[in-house]
């Protein structure tokens, strides 16, 4: 008997949540960067999310909030459009100020990390709308 991929999934999510978070404190503490510090906090929140997302689908409570899985899309689509745009800015500002790519205060860090933002909403995004499509095809099927 293999390994379920949605523990995997859960794994992975919780390795996520903890580099965020410590990449939040890190930043926050010891560089006093906060722009970096706040996408990686945001990385670290969205992970979780995912994370949420993947226990509630294990413990099948997805099955009687089909419009939850809908906010988590939104909010993981929303975050998404949010890294995007924060990439662009953090790494036109790093250019313009021709910063160097080894200065732990530099803007590309936070390049890393709203890269790192996008990636965990565009997952939350992903399987929200998988789980979603799964259970909203059970649901029909028990409408009969």
């Amino acid at each position: 008997m293999g390994i379920n991929k949605k523990y995997i999934g859960v794994g992975y999510a919780s390795f996520g949540m903890l580099m965020g978070f410590s990449a939040f404190l890190v930043w926050n503490i010891a560089y006093k960067q906060p722009w970096t510090a706040a996408m990686g906090g945001l990385s670290g929140v969205l992970a979780l999310w995912t994370l949420i997302t993947h226990i509630m689908y294990l413990q099948d409570y997805w099955r009687t909030w089909l419009k939850g899985l809908k906010f988590f899309l939104f909010i993981g689509i929303f975050f998404s459009l949010l890294a995007v745009v924060a990439f662009i800015s953090f790494l036109s500002v790093a250019i313009t100020n021709k910063e160097s790519l080894t200065d732990p205060h530099s803007l590309y860090l936070s390049c890393v990390w709203s890269f790192m933002s996008l990636k965990w909403s565009f997952m939350l995004a992903l399987y929200s709308h998988r789980y979603r499509k799964e259970f909203a095809d059970i649901s029909i099927l028990s409408d009969f």
